[in-house]
């Protein structure tokens, strides 16, 4: 099986790394032009892992185009911009599995432009390029979770995701097809996606954790987003529960014991949400709320969030 990896940040190194070194698997990572002759080295590290820490990809093979053999294509860039990967996309016809999440209107987007091959994921790896002087380091974390996928439908489409599967539990990451993941991972992350914007805002979880007025609009913000997940697919039991931590004392202990327990967690966080996320977060805000108009449901503290977002972009 030959695997593309479209995008070579954390998220595709993990899964390329480990499918290239623990499978019969074939990896080709899909990079920008002026990347695809580099033959440096992928490293990846999983987090407290005393048994197989640190895993190398000696030499990478990188391109600028999806191979014309690729059997599958694993999406790990954004969708968002669609004009900036469809040429990429469109030169090949191997299914294409989407790891970066997507709200309906990217995943109408998305098989409006691709068909049925597009099939949404929600993948089971956190992680983030750590840059030290010894080079990049992916370190990453694997909840107790499995990657999911939607379940193709029956082809040759349907059995080349299927023998992904196989191949991606022969890596140590589980995974499991599903009915209807394009659905449950949008509803699940809205749930969710208010905290992010909220540490994006107040610079980190510390800071946030104090600002009592930023954290009540977030906890409406997260019981709106609860409402509309309800009406777009079956969120996650777990991610119900945003509203909860979205309150002054819930996020001190969250505070407290990532400082004592996960140093690198917190960092991560803010890392993730507080700064590599912002534009990302100003267009989801505006998606949300625009879902929550033409579901009929509550967005007025996402429209807060949307327009303190705008105001922190401005010059």
């Amino acid at each position: 099986m030959h695997v593309a990896v479209y995008g070579a940040g954390a998220l595709g190194s993990v899964y390329g790394v480990r499918l290239a070194l623990r499978t019969r698997a074939s990896v080709t990572f899909v990079v920008r032009a002026a990347r695809a002759a580099s033959r440096e080295p992928i490293v990846i590290e999983r987090v407290k892992d005393v048994r197989d820490r640190r895993e190398t990809l000696e030499a990478p093979v990188r391109a600028a185009a999806i191979p014309g053999d690729a059997d599958v294509i694993l999406l790990t860039v954004g969708t968002e911009d669609l004009d900036a990967i469809r040429d990429v996309l469109d030169a090949s016809s191997a299914p294409i599995l989407v790891l970066t999440p997507m709200l309906p209107a990217d995943y109408a987007r998305m098989r409006a432009a691709f068909g049925p091959r597009v099939l949404a994921a929600m993948p089971a790896v956190i992680g983030y390029t750590r840059h030290g002087d010894d080079g990049d380091v992916v370190r990453y974390w694997l909840p107790p979770a499995p990657t999911r996928f939607d379940e193709p439908r029956a082809g040759a489409d349907g059995d080349v995701v299927r023998a992904l599967a196989v191949r991606l539990g022969e890596a140590g990451l589980e995974t499991h097809l599903e009915l209807a993941v394009h659905e449950t991972n949008p509803a699940t992350s809205i749930c969710m996606l208010p905290i992010g914007m909220a540490i994006a805002l107040a610079g980190g979880m510390v800071p946030l954790a104090a600002d009592a007025a930023l954290l009540a609009t977030t906890a409406r913000a997260c019981r709106e987003g609860v409402e509309l997940a309800r009406r777009i697919g079956r969120p996650e039991a777990g991610a119900m529960l945003g509203p909860l931590f979205a309150t002054p004392l819930a996020m001190r202990v969250l505070v407290a014991t990532l400082k004592r327990f996960s140093p690198e967690g917190l960092f991560y966080m803010d890392e993730h949400f507080g700064r590599k996320l912002k534009a990302q977060h100003r267009m989801m805000a505006h998606e949300i709320a625009a879902l929550a108009r033409a579901k009929q449901a509550s967005h007025a503290a996402v429209d807060e969030l949307a327009l303190l977002l705008d105001s922190a972009a401005e010059p």
